[in-house]
């Protein structure tokens, strides 16, 4: 957050990609043994969905200048297709939401039950996602 809020305040456009929220090759459990191999971090379904790109405080224009949010997927230790769904889904969704949603209408345990549609979506399409 602070090499994009140092932009910002430069007057730069940034896209808002924090490690400790964005990063998802980072485990999705504290149970590693029962995770497919990550990069050694953990970074849970809720923090992910807990991530504010616009930091409190900024004026209308320096809000202006953070174009959105990005995830991170580095592939050092996924080796298939299947393992990166696993570790892109559904904490891609929780970003999504939080990309397009204001702070203030967001709600973790109103978004769960709404992933649970998505989720049914992207077993019907055979994606391989970590089960809630």
């Amino acid at each position: 957050m602070e090499g994009g809020v140092e932009a910002v305040k430069g007057g730069h456009d940034v896209v808002m990609t924090p490690t400790e929220y964005c990063y998802l090759d980072y485990y999705q459990s504290e149970d590693i043994e029962k995770e497919p191999p990550a990069i050694g971090a953990y970074l849970p379904l809720e923090k992910t969905y807990a991530f504010e790109p616009v930091p409190q405080g900024f004026s209308s224009k320096e809000i202006a200048h953070i174009l959105g949010l990005q995830a991170n997927l580095w592939t050092e230790f996924i080796p298939t297709r299947q393992q990166a769904e696993y570790m892109l889904f559904p904490r891609t969704c929780a970003l999504a939401e939080v990309a397009w949603s204001p702070t203030q209408g967001r709600d973790f345990i109103e978004f769960k039950h709404r992933l649970g549609y998505f989720l049914t979506i992207l077993t019907n399409m055979g994606v391989n996602y970590r089960q809630l």
